[in-house]
This record gives C-alpha cells, sequence and structure tokens, in this order.
C-alpha cells in the first residue's frame, strides 16, 4: 500500500475521573479541566481545541472542533463531529460520524458509517465502510466491505472483498495478494465481488472476480486472476481487459 498507516505524532494523556477529564490540548491553554456529561454509556464531549486520549475503552459523542488522537481499548464514537483529523490505534473500532479532515485508523474490527472530508486511511482485521469519502482512500483488511461514495481514487487490499457504492476515481484492488497453498480449495480466498459503478476502471488482482448484475463500469479496467471474471449481460464488458494471474503474486503484476 502506497499510503502509511501514520498516527499523530503528539499524542497526550488523559485521567478520567469521576465526570472530569483531563484533556492536554494543543490549543496553547495548556492542562484544563473540562467537564463532560455521560449519556447511555458515552461521554459527550463539546470541545473548540483537539482531544487526545490513552486508555481503556473510550465512548465518545459531541464534537470536537480540532484533532481527535486516541491510544485505546475499543472505540466507539456515536454521531460525533470533528473539525480536524482523526488518528486511532485501538482493538475495535465503530465510528459513526461526520470528520473534515483526514482519517487514520488501524485496529481489530472496524467500522465506518460517517463522512470524511480528505484522505482516508485504515488497516484492519475485518472492514466495512459505508459513507462519503471525500479523499483518496488506502485500506487494508483480511476481510472488506465496501458500500460508500468515493469521490477519489481507492487502493485496497483484502484476503476476501465485497465492493458496493460508487468509485468515481481509479481503483486499486488486490484479494490474497499472495495464494495459500492451503486455502487453495476456499473459494472465498482472493474473491472480489462488485456491484459498485466503477467510474473510472482501473487494475484488480485477484484469484475471482464476480461482477453482480447492477455493476457499471464508466473507463477502462484490467484485471489478473486464476479464472476468467463474470461479467453479466448488463455491464460493458468491452472495457474490461483480462489476464490469466498464472499463480503469480499481484506485487510482481501490478506497479
Amino acid at each position: 500500500m502506497r499510503k502509511a498507516w501514520l498516527l499523530a505524532g503528539a499524542v497526550t494523556a488523559s485521567l478520567a475521573t469521576s465526570g472530569c477529564v483531563v484533556v492536554v490540548g494543543d490549543d496553547g491553554d495548556g492542562k484544563s479541566w473540562t467537564a463532560h456529561t455521560y449519556a447511555e454509556g458515552y461521554q459527550v464531549v463539546d470541545r473548540n481545541g483537539d482531544y487526545s486520549r490513552i486508555g481503556g475503552d473510550i465512548n465518545l459523542r459531541g464534537r470536537i472542533g480540532g484533532d481527535l488522537s486516541l491510544i485505546s481499548g475499543d472505540v466507539d464514537a456515536d454521531e460525533l463531529e470533528v473539525g480536524g483529523d482523526v488518528s486511532i490505534a485501538a482493538g475495535d473500532v465503530d465510528f459513526n460520524g461526520a470528520v473534515d479532515g483526514e482519517v487514520s485508523i488501524a485496529g481489530g474490527d472496524v467500522t465506518w458509517l460517517g463522512s470524511a472530508g480528505s484522505d482516508f486511511s485504515i488497516a484492519a482485521g475485518e472492514l466495512t465502510v459505508r459513507g462519503d469519502i471525500a479523499g483518496e482512500a488506502a485500506m487494508a483488511a483480511a476481510s472488506m466491505h465496501l458500500d460508500a461514495d468515493f469521490a477519489d481514487e481507492v487502493i485496497a487490499q483484502a484476503d476476501e472483498m465485497l465492493v458496493e457504492g460508487r468509485i468515481a476515481g481509479p481503483v486499486k484492488l488486490v484479494a490474497a495478494e499472495e495464494i495459500k497453498r492451503r486455502r487453495m480449495d476456499d473459494p472465498e480466498h482472493g474473491l472480489i465481488e462488485i456491484s459498485a459503478n466503477l467510474e473510472s476502471g482501473g487494475d484488480i488482482c485477484a484469484r475471482t472476480v464476480i461482477f453482480e448484475p447492477g455493476a457499471r463500469l464508466g473507463g477502462e479496467l484490467r484485471i489478473w486472476a486464476e479464472s476468467e471474471p463474470i461479467i453479466p449481460a448488463s455491464m460493458n464488458a468491452s472495457r474490461v481487459t483480462f489476464e490469466y494471474r498464472d499463480d503469480r503474486d499481484c506485487d510482481d503484476i501490478l506497479d
């Protein structure tokens, strides 16, 4: 993946107390005590500056005007608005909300439901993405389900992948970058299923590629796979170029 999975360079510590939290911000005010409320198990924040936490599980709602940086156990962000960038290194991550800046997440099972106003980078075990992504997207996971509106290019790598929604920019989709002999009998190993609108075409390297009815293609698409792609009659197959993968690693095929 050509995007690095970067977390913010400076993440500061906080201490949870009864009804309050110590937050060290980057907005020039030094340490500040900020009162927070709690609702349905979530800490409800309303802060103009940055918000950084190191700790156990974190449940957040509300508004953060600056950047959000978390290093924690599990993260559950519900109806959270972030005016800056988001950087999370955690266990499982559920994020429902809107981010104006860049998003960088590394976690176990990651579910994204919301909007991102700039570049979008996620590394996960299992990954689900829904919503609107304005910038370039780079994602890596074992299992991946994309069902979003991507306004720019998408680079994605997984062992198995389901792609829905719309992708405006070119794609680089890889399933089973290296074919594993012990999983040759597993039909999901290296499988990419697509029902999305791929407006600009791109490159796909996988074992098996299946286009579902409703899939659309607006540009030239090159496919390397172990078998010919399954293409419904409703899709413009003349824009697809296919070549047998012949057990090669995708890194040796794609630039």
